[in-house]
């Protein structure tokens, strides 16, 4: 039986109009109908995003529809530009990038069992290079040309976001790609704790050491994790020196410096150092511009330079945020048919952008960054509780309110919980002479006030 393309596209939109309260319209300016054959019916959507979504709210409507003309009939979406929500040209950026991405799949001589281990996102090609992470990129690159010789350990710190995971990656892809018979392990150091524990109930702790032992190169993501684990940090630390007596690469990752990771062994934290140990900042406004330019060329999506520019300014954090907050945007824009400029960003991020025009800081913006930094809550940022692991952040956000914005002690003060001016003199104060006496605190604090702003 021979059935239309045009019929089965026409009766999905009726469907889809008639069960979703007249939401045809942005379902039609967003995908259409392709190709039918083979049983197959291929629909072009204008991004990924659009496609994720719809596939989320519709797939239940269009595979009625289709079982209705023919059970054997299934759908496919695929990423193809269409005429919608200003996404129908190729982004022809006009700023500059910082380096030219392109995701690039493992070398397809690796082992398959490397392909499901890493994402093939994650490559030296698509990383964006900036100040902020400069030379952690210059390190892992020199890692994948000397293995186990000119870099070793390297240990990467950073906080949430940043790209640790995406340059750990990197490094086993492109190890990989140079060399594919290659032993590799990649993992958290959360999984290498359960594996251990493991092997212990089954009674195959030799089966485990010899698997981590005898690896040409090893990539543990979040040490931190095995802050308190005893019996983990012993067998991790026999690891450790076992492959590097064999000059075999290491490669950690971890949210701070190794001397500040809390419940480590000093001397698990002493063979962390021993290498080469760099830090990733948060981005600057030049390296999350060229992010944002980034994504939208790979979505093929024509986003203003004005528009790129103000999420730039706007949102700070880390590039995590930056990637979710556009990939926000291009998914409304698309659903709901509506072009992408500034009113659509303030729209659906009206909650993560800068409270005040022109990218002005305010106090609340201070407590939200420097509350995520430390993370406790807001809430625990302004109240009334003062344990240490609260009122140490509540005193840098203070000293950063007195810097960064224009507010009076008083109003400072009445931001956080109606405290008086006293007590933000105190806080202020005692900030300052840590800052002096203690070199680590000093550098701790600008690392907080660059993820308030990191363009100051």
């Amino acid at each position: 039986m021979s059935i239309a393309m045009e019929s089965v596209w026409q009766k999905i939109i009726e469907r889809v109009n008639a069960e979703n309260s007249g939401s045809s319209k942005m379902f039609k300016g967003s995908i259409s109908p392709l190709r039918l054959e083979n049983n197959i019916l291929t629909l072009a959507s204008v991004n990924e995003f659009c496609r994720d979504l719809i596939n989320k709210r519709y797939e239940k409507d269009i595979k009625r529809i289709l079982s209705e003309f023919d059970p054997a009939l299934s759908y496919e979406i695929i990423v193809k530009p269409g005429k919608t929500a200003n996404v129908n040209k190729p982004l022809q950026p006009t700023l500059p990038t910082l380096s030219e991405p392109s995701a690039a799949p493992i070398a397809k001589t690796a082992s398959s069992k490397y392909e499901s281990m890493f994402n093939s996102k994650y490559t030296f090609d698509s990383f964006i290079v900036g100040k902020s992470n400069q030379f952690a990129h210059a390190v892992c690159q020199g890692v994948t040309k000397k293995p186990g010789i000119l870099h070793n350990p390297v240990f990467i710190y950073g906080g949430v976001g940043l790209g640790k995971t995406h340059l750990i990656q990197a490094i086993g892809q492109e190890i990989l790609k140079n060399d594919p018979k290659a032993k590799i392990a990649y993992l958290s150091s959360e999984s290498f704790t359960n594996e251990f524990i493991n092997s212990i109930n089954i009674k195959k702790i030799d089966e485990f050491k010899k698997k981590y032992r005898k690896v040409d190169l090893l990539l543990i993501d979040d040490v931190q994790f095995f802050a308190n684990k005893e019996s983990t940090q012993e067998e991790f630390f026999h690891t450790f020196n076992e492959l590097y007596q064999q000059k075999k690469q290491i490669v950690l990752t971890s949210d701070t410096s190794p001397d500040k990771i809390p419940g480590v062994e000093e001397r698990l934290a002493s063979r962390f150092s021993m290498g080469v140990v760099v830090d990733i900042q948060p981005p600057d406004l030049e390296t999350r511009t060229a992010i944002l330019m980034n994504c939208a060329k790979n979505s093929m999506v024509a986003v203003p330079d004005d528009v790129i520019m103000y999420l730039a300014q706007g949102v700070t954090s880390n590039i995590r945020a930056l990637e979710g907050a556009f990939n926000t945007v291009l998914s409304f824009a698309g659903i709901m048919n509506k072009p992408i400029d500034k009113d659509l960003v303030d729209q659906v991020l009206k909650n993560m952008l800068r409270e005040t025009a022109g990218g002005k800081i305010g106090i609340s913006w201070i407590i939200k960054r420097v509350a995520e930094f430390y993370d406790i809550t807001e809430a625990e940022m302004v109240g009334k509780r003062r344990s240490a692991d609260l009122v140490l952040p509540r005193q840098v956000a203070m000293r950063l309110c007195q810097i960064l914005t224009d507010a009076s002690l008083n109003q400072i003060g009445e931001k956080f919980g109606g405290r008086d001016h006293t007590t933000v003199m105190h806080a202020c104060d005692k900030v300052n002479k840590m800052i002096k006496n203690d070199k680590n605190f000093a550098e701790e604090f600008e690392r907080v006030k660059r993820v308030v702003d990191p363009n100051k």
